[in-house]
């Protein structure tokens, strides 16, 4: 009789330590996939003749300057969704596109058209803000300008930032006249 009621106490003490484990458990953080994260750079491409026009730019390739990776590769579109480079947080940061059209391949060349590659610039600075301890952090983007170099051949007539502030991807940010 004497061994069994000490083990009572041991037997309630460690009843007591796993319910206590198991309540103090938290559900699992994870981040869900509705939660808005680093929004891209929408560019949207305009007839300058029109400029409330949508204009496609044909055999589209667009890749970060001094890269290899296509971030478009051979595409007809009258919008693209960018990447933007974070070098420095609260600082200006650039990152420039080469945005090539009427792209020729040595096995589908066009004889009337000649490919043409044109550099948007664009300079920004990004913030950090905190969204939840499941998704931790995003970034966006203040102080937005672009433009395009100046070459003897552009296609690109002319560059519009139509909010300085990416904060999201429900419209577009730049507008590109060509």
């Amino acid at each position: 009789m004497k061994h069994k009621k000490v083990f009572q106490p041991i037997t309630l003490l460690l009843s007591l330590f796993v319910l206590t484990c198991l309540l103090s458990c938290e559900r699992d953080d994870i981040c869900a996939s509705a939660t808005p994260t680093t929004p891209h750079l929408i560019v949207r491409f305009y007839d300058i003749d029109d400029r409330s026009e949508t204009k496609t730019v044909r055999r589209m390739v667009v890749k970060e300057e001094n890269t290899s990776k296509f971030i478009v590769d051979d595409k007809t579109l009258d919008s693209i969704v960018l990447p933007l480079r974070i070098d420095v947080l609260d600082n200006l940061n650039t990152t420039r596109f080469e945005i090539k059209r009427d792209i020729d391949f040595e096995t589908d060349s066009d004889p009337n058209t000649v490919s043409n590659t044109d550099i948007l610039e664009v300079t920004y600075t990004p913030e950090l803000i905190y969204v939840s301890r499941a998704c931790g952090y995003k970034s966006i983007f203040n102080d937005v300008i672009a433009s395009r170099d100046s070459d003897p051949n552009n296609w690109i007539i002319d560059v519009e930032v139509i909010n300085t502030t990416i904060n999201n991807e429900n419209a577009a940010h730049i507008n590109i006249y060509h």
